[in-house]
């Protein structure tokens, strides 16, 4: 799956992390990848083919998990129409919860990330990239003011119980890599 290239950067640090996260949990069978807000998957088709996890990807749109499926059909990835601020998850059921500028277009981001920690297991990790508040670099993105600052980012995983947030914007300045744990 093709990335846009202000992504590359963000999402191969992403991969990375989740690769270490893999080493880490040596002997576990199965690691379990979580992605809100999928939209026609791409992340999570990237995902599934750099890692091997087992990824799920979620978004309220029918029609974008249609095109995901679409998209996955030579890649072992499953999608469901679900929304990130009531997911139908038992407590702990992920090692890795990650978005791709998704975060922004929730209609609750506090819930949506209260929903990721209580699906995240123990020590799991969450890594958001989204747009840094107030850039808007084109019409498209005209709903800018929507973005998280930094801060603002941080102070919302801390308001939701994350710990050990890390925060790094790409090279351009326009996207950032956040990282929180359970």
């Amino acid at each position: 799956m093709d990335l846009l290239e202000n992504e590359v950067e963000l999402v191969k640090k992403l991969c990375e992390r989740v690769k270490i996260g893999i080493k880490t949990e040596k002997g576990k069978t199965k690691i379990r990848v979580l992605d809100i807000g999928c939209g026609t998957g791409k992340l999570a088709i990237y995902l599934r083919e750099e890692t091997g996890c087992d990824v799920t990807g979620i978004d309220p749109g029918r029609e974008s998990i249609e095109k995901a499926r679409m998209n996955a059909s030579s890649v072992e990835v499953e999608f469901e129409v679900q929304s990130a601020e009531e997911m139908r998850f038992a407590n702990n059921s992920f090692d890795f919860v990650v978005s791709l500028k998704a975060l922004h277009e929730m209609a609750n981001p506090k819930e949506a990330l209260r929903e990721s920690r209580r699906v995240l297991k123990e020590g799991g990790k969450i890594f958001i990239i989204d747009w840094i508040g107030g850039v808007a670099q084109t019409r498209s993105h005209a709903h800018a003011k929507k973005y998280f600052s930094q801060e603002g980012l941080e102070e919302v995983l801390s308001e939701t119980g994350f710990t050990g947030i890390r925060i790094e914007r790409n090279k351009e300045g326009e996207l950032t890599l956040v990282e929180g744990e359970k």
